[in-house]
């Protein structure tokens, strides 16, 4: 397979992932947890890392280096987020908003707690095939892995 073509695959199996969760999230109202925002961020970075690939005459090595290990944290933060979903493990992390209620009225403070949605990270928001959407990114991922993996491997 030529390089090209994988980096192209790679770039939209991201570009897809990325605007599947948008899809959801703005058609179907469908709400991210803060776990599900930070899985977006590889996707994104990967967008990125491929597009410079693509636009470079000269493409340094490190890159697709970069390209793997932004992967490997992607596939740890699906697979930290699949865990939750299953009762794996406790959350570290906190999944609801922030809010400095220090300086609010009772009023305003009732307004912000009834405008601002909180997604619970354990909880699954879309199921397909009897996987969720941390689980379809972690699938996603690997196969993204794989991908790098084999463009750094054939470029030795």
């Amino acid at each position: 397979m030529r390089s090209s073509y994988l980096i192209s695959i790679i770039f939209f199996f991201s570009v897809f992932s990325l605007l599947f969760v948008f899809i959801l999230q703005y058609e179907y109202g469908i709400l991210p947890c803060k776990l599900c925002i930070w899985q977006r961020l590889p996707h994104f970075l990967n967008i990125l890392i491929v597009l410079k690939i693509l636009s470079s005459v000269f493409i340094p090595s490190y890159l697709f280096l970069f390209g793997l290990l932004n992967m490997i944290v992607a596939f740890f933060l699906a697979g930290y987020h699949y865990g939750l979903e299953q009762n794996l493990w406790n959350n570290v992390f906190s999944c609801g908003g922030n809010l400095d209620i220090k300086d609010l009225s009772t009023e305003e403070l009732l307004k912000n707690l009834t405008n601002t949605p909180i997604t619970n990270c354990e909880l699954e928001a879309w199921n397909f095939l009897n996987l969720s959407l941390s689980g379809w990114n972690m699938v996603i991922t690997v196969l993204m892995i794989i991908g790098w993996f084999y463009l750094i491997k054939s470029r030795r």
